[in-house]
């Protein structure tokens, strides 16, 4: 019980983690692909698409950086500040041969190139790249698709750059006359986005110039015509559009946010959003001088102006996200389940029964950090957490651990650690390769933005999935228990009990999770079945577990034949969770994958072998064992 109670007291202390933290430049709210997320979110989507990675490490960026490890949002603020010094992070990751040689680039060990060599090899390529697009899908070969993924990322690493470029005092003001206009001390520097709020003040003096020859320009004229091709030079960085981090002015209205660049084109600005640039102005500028402390009060003026916005977004919700990106719970959560596997194995070789309690608060505290990754992202998402393949796995995972827990618990011999840390390393990892693919707190597709039936149907059939795979995990323990002992068959009989039990339990699961996925096609489709690959997965999962219980209690298989038949379910499960989604028909869009058939092969090939390997290997044993009896 003391092991239990400090679980629940860790969960209570990770709770308190989520206090509210200072407002911080990570957490202004930005608008991607329809959904309000902090800027730490927005810059590590952006560098994951350029680099492939969230963070970056050496030989991306200089040594001198004097740094083992930057992050997105450090990359982001300093290429934003210091444009014309972002060529020495080298983020194009280009893993193809080909497309480095047609690029006129040098193939090495670390795949990675800046912009400027990316853009000088795009510049004999536009053509080709322009082409594209207007290939039909089937004509589109590999090498197509990676150079536009390249073209498109420099474009995007361009824009990022560019982003605020208007709102930096880049423009330096010496005349007098001009100064006074503009309301500021001779030598001043100010921005793009300052010039053109007082261009009414500029107008008299511009056309006093365009009325006059060159020559007859007085000094003032030639300091104005300067500050004029200034300004022109920086008007080249208006298609910088990405950063979508201004606001509508009505704060009901549902029109999309704006970045600064797209409020220069002389449209109306409203004055809730003059106030956002002239405060985000006011901070980038003393980040560029150095000014702490006048940035951190422009931050508190920043979230002070975004409270009225408070009803299409909540504030500590940006921060929350924020404060769950930096803390990677789920990598926690794997390195104390591979602890926990570690010190069970140092356990089974010295036999102290402290080492494997150890042990088994070492799972519990993996899953105390795994449950609190999937609370923080029901709260911050304000849905339930199993939207997506990432969430998915991690559902799944989450469910798998817990049913190892209570068989631990029921037990107490070291079985359900053991299953419990294959489960959730396994899984964990398998749900990283999916959290690189993108955002993966995105905004749901309309079919599937209903709380109820993701709370009902997916959690219940993901429920399913989790359970179906632990009852395979507990038949591979079966089959290599009997090639360990046949001879312990009391032992045998409370793990076949166990497997017989978790079985019961994901066919309740799969059963009223694929039910209630048919009433949810009754309302969203107009039809309770309709033969999609996905429902016939679902429906697969079900028969087949169906069939293996009622050939168990018919007695059609003995204990060795159903556990292999749970192994087989496994192949089943898979191929109706990930397998359907390489067909690339049927109305779940959500859940298409790509490059996932070499691993399915590989999985089903190692589940086959592995399987009727130690199944005849298991009933040779039992054989044996009988003819020496």
């Amino acid at each position: 019980m003391i092991i239990y109670g400090r679980f629940y007291l860790i969960i209570i202390i990770l709770g308190n983690l989520l206090l509210s933290s200072n407002f911080t430049f990570k957490d202004i709210p930005v608008q991607e692909n329809g959904r309000i997320k902090p800027l730490d979110t927005f810059a590590r989507n952006q560098l994951l698409s350029i680099y492939s990675k969230r963070s970056l490490k050496p030989p991306a960026f200089p040594e001198n950086l004097d740094s083992k490890k930057l992050s997105a949002i450090d990359w982001f603020i300093d290429i934003a500040l210091y444009p014309d010094d972002a060529d020495k992070y080298r983020v194009f990751n280009i893993r193809n041969p080909e497309v480095v040689g047609s690029l006129g680039l040098i193939w090495d060990t670390n795949h990675l190139y800046n912009r400027n060599e990316i853009l000088q090899g795009l510049q004999y390529q536009l053509d080709y790249i322009a082409k594209i697009p207007t290939l039909a899908d089937e004509d589109i070969t590999p090498f197509d698709q990676q150079m536009f993924h390249i073209y498109s990322n420099v474009i995007h690493f361009q824009e990022l750059c560019f982003s605020f470029s208007c709102l930096i005092d880049l423009i330096e003001i010496e005349d007098k006359g001009i100064a006074d206009a503009i309301g500021i001390k001779p030598g001043e520097r100010i921005s793009y986005y300052d010039v053109m709020k007082k261009a009414n003040a500029l107008n008299p003096h511009i056309e006093n110039l365009t009325n006059k020859n060159k020559n007859e320009w007085t000094v003032s004229e030639e300091a104005l015509s300067r500050v004029i091709f200034e300004l022109n030079d920086i008007a080249q960085d208006k298609f910088a559009h990405l950063v979508k981090i201004i606001p509508p002015e009505d704060i009901l209205s549902k029109e999309k946010w704006l970045s600064p660049w797209e409020l220069m084109d002389n449209r109306q600005i409203g004055i809730k959003q003059q106030q956002f640039l002239n405060i985000l102005s006011n901070y980038l500028n003393a980040r560029l001088n150095g000014e702490e402390s006048l940035a951190n009060n422009m931050l508190a003026e920043y979230k002070e102006a975004l409270v009225p916005y408070q009803t299409i977004f909540k504030i500590n919700l940006l921060e929350n996200e924020t404060w769950y990106n930096n803390a990677n719970l789920f990598i926690k959560s794997t390195a104390l389940y591979i602890l926990a596997f570690f010190l069970l194995a140092i356990s089974w070789m010295s036999q102290p029964l402290i080492i494997r309690k150890i042990s088994f608060a070492c799972l519990l505290i993996g899953l105390a950090f795994h449950v609190y990754g999937i609370c923080l992202r029901i709260i911050i998402m304000q849905r339930p957490p199993i939207s997506t393949l990432y969430e998915s796995v991690i559902f799944v995972n989450l469910i798998g651990v817990i049913c190892a827990v209570l068989l631990e618990y029921n037990r107490k011999d070291g079985m359900g650690i053991l299953m419990g840390t294959i489960c959730g390393v396994i899984l964990h990892y398998i749900g990283f390769g999916y959290a690189n693919d993108g955002d993966t707190l995105g905004i749901l597709v309309a079919v599937l933005n209903s709380n109820f039936w993701l709370a009902t149907h997916v959690t219940t059939i993901t429920t399913g999935y989790g359970t179906s795979l632990f009852a395979g995990l507990l038949g591979h323990v079966y089959l290599f228990q009997v090639i360990r002992d046949p001879s312990n068959a009391k032992y045998l009989k409370t793990i076949n009990g166990n497997m017989f039990g978790a079985t019961i339990f994901a066919l309740f699961f799969t059963l009223f999770g694929t039910i209630l996925g048919g009433i949810w096609a009754d309302q969203s489709w107009g039809r309770f079945w309709g033969w999609d690959p996905k429902e016939n997965g679902a429906l697969l999962i079900v028969m087949w577990q169906i069939m293996m219980i009622h050939m168990r209690i018919s007695g059609y298989v003995k204990p060795t034949g159903f556990a292999l038949g749970m192994i087989m379910n496994n192949i089943i499960v898979v191929l109706a969770w990930f397998g359907v989604n390489l067909l690339g028909v049927g109305l779940h869009s959500y859940g298409f994958a790509s490059g996932i058939a070499k691993n399915l092969v590989i999985f089903i090939i190692f589940e086959l072998v592995i399987g009727f390997g130690i199944y005849y290997w298991a009933i040779c044993r039992k054989n044996n064992l009988i003819r020496a009896i």
